[in-house]
């Protein structure tokens, strides 16, 4: 299951755990990510608009972070959110999709802000919709990537199999170095 702001956020740690130019910072990145997302592409010559999305990422990982360790998201941080939300006008039009319709929420003007009132609106889609128990930090200490556990047992501890790997040889390392230091 993929989020916009767990994508966001994730964006400024590795893309498949190869370190990466930061998309906030890179034209092409940002048109992709903005593409894959079906939002306004940003200008990355906007300085003020990358300033302000990279104090909303900074944000959100704190927020995620606080969720995930402390099972918690503190008043001071729904205040926030909530003047993030002051900072948008928008209105919710019905729309018809195959043989269901629901009601979606459209921001007045489509400027440079409609990325950012995109993330905040998943962020608030993914706390408040789905379970947030579910959402996690990655277990190995070098990643720590932020994704949504949909396993049925709801127990797993990596964000890919590329983390689940390393850090299963890592721990096969370690317990042969101990069996062959107890062997010496």
């Amino acid at each position: 299951m993929d989020f916009l702001c767990i994508d966001f956020i994730n964006s400024q740690w590795y893309k498949t755990h190869k370190f990466f130019k930061d998309p906030l910072k890179d034209k092409n990145l940002m048109e992709n990510f903005c593409k894959k997302w079906n939002v306004s592409i940003v200008d990355v010559s906007d300085s003020k608009l990358i300033d302000k999305l990279l104090e909303l990422r900074n944000f959100l990982n704190h927020i995620i972070n606080d969720l995930c360790t402390k099972n918690t998201i503190y008043e001071k941080d729904i205040d926030k959110i909530n003047r993030y939300l002051t900072c948008f006008s928008f209105y919710t039009v019905l729309k018809k999709e195959d043989k269901s319709y629901y009601l979606s929420t459209v921001p007045d003007k489509f400027n440079s802000n409609q990325l950012i009132f995109e993330i905040i609106s998943s962020f608030i889609e993914i706390i408040t919709d789905y379970d947030i128990e579910r959402i996690k930090l990655c277990k190995n200490p070098e990643c720590k990537w932020i994704f949504y556990d949909e396993s049925r047992s709801h127990t797993r501890k990596w964000c890919d199999n590329t983390c689940a790997t390393l850090m299963k040889v890592r721990r096969f390392r370690k317990k042969q170095t101990i069996k062959n230091s107890k062997n010496l």
